[in-house]
C-alpha cells in the first residue's frame, strides 16, 4: 500500500518505528500534575512510543505539531527488503534531511552505490552500474534517467560547484523514494514472483524450466 506520512493526531499511519501500518492510540503527556505540550503515539502493532512536539491547538484540540522522536523527519521509510548496510545511511540521511539536504543527498548517494553492488554491480561508478542493472531489466530503463539526478546532486553534495544549492532540498526529497523504488524492482517484486512461481505444482514447473533451457541452446 501506499505509504501514509506519520501526523499529529491521525488514527493511522506507517509506525515510524516498525514501518507497519497501524492503528495509533494517542496520549498527552504530563509533567508531574501539569500537562505539557506533548503527546505520545502508542502503535498497536509493535507498541512502541513515537513523541510529539504540539505546536498549535483549536480550543483544546491538537491541530498542528511535528514528532521529535524517533528523529526520522518527513522522509518515507525504508523498504522492508532494503539490505541493512544500505538502510544505515537511508536512516541517517532521514534524520538530517531537515538539518541538511546536502548531507542527505550525500548519504543517499552512497546508499544506492552500496545497493548497486548488492545487486551484482562494481558499485564504484554509479551511473555505469545503473545503466548495467537496466539493461539485464532488473530496473525500468527510464530509471536512468531519474538516477542521473541522483548521481549528479549526489556528487555536487560532496563536491558543490556545479548546482545550486537552493536545488538540493526539493531533489534530496524524491531521492528517499527513488532509492525504495529501486529495492521493489530489484528485490521485492522479483522476490513475489518468486513465491509465485513456486506455487506451481511441480510437473508443470519442470516442463516449463526444460523449455526455458532448450529455448536458450537454440538461441
Amino acid at each position: 500500500m501506499k505509504f501514509v506520512m506519520p501526523s499529529i493526531g491521525e488514527k493511522s499511519f506507517h509506525c515510524p518505528l516498525c514501518s507497519t501500518y497501524a492503528h495509533m492510540n494517542w496520549q498527552h503527556l504530563t509533567a508531574g500534575n501539569s500537562g505539557c505540550n506533548l503527546q505520545r503515539a502508542t502503535c498497536s502493532c509493535c507498541s512502541n512510543d513515537s513523541i510529539w512536539k504540539i505546536t498549535e491547538y483549536e480550543g483544546f484540540k491538537v491541530v498542528a505539531g511535528f514528532m521529535i522522536y524517533p528523529d526520522v523527519n518527513s522522509a518515507p521509510l525504508p523498504e522492508v527488503d532494503m539490505p541493512d548496510n544500505v538502510k544505515i545511511d537511508y536512516i541517517e540521511a532521514a534524520s538530517i534531511y531537515n538539518k541538511s539536504p546536502r548531507g542527505s543527498a550525500a548519504l543517499l548517494r552512497l546508499a544506492l552505490q552500496k545497493f548497486c553492488k548488492h545487486l551484482g554491480e562494481s558499485g564504484e561508478n554509479i551511473n555505469q552500474d545503473i545503466r548495467s542493472l537496466a539493461a539485464k531489466n532488473i530496473i525500468p530503463p527510464l530509471v536512468v534517467k531519474v538516477t542521473d539526478t541522483v548521481r549528479i546532486v549526489g556528487n555536487n553534495a560532496v563536491h558543490p560547484g556545479e548546482m545550486n544549492e537552493a536545488d538540493f532540498d526539493s531533489v534530496a526529497s524524491k531521492m528517499f523514494d527513488l532509492l525504495n523504488f529501486i529495492v521493489k524492482k530489484g528485490i521485492t517484486e522479483p522476490k513475489e514472483l518468486e513465491g509465485l512461481y513456486e506455487l506451481i505444482p511441480e510437473g508443470p514447473r519442470k516442463s516449463a524450466e526444460a523449455k526455458d533451457i532448450k529455448s536458450r541452446e537454440n538461441a
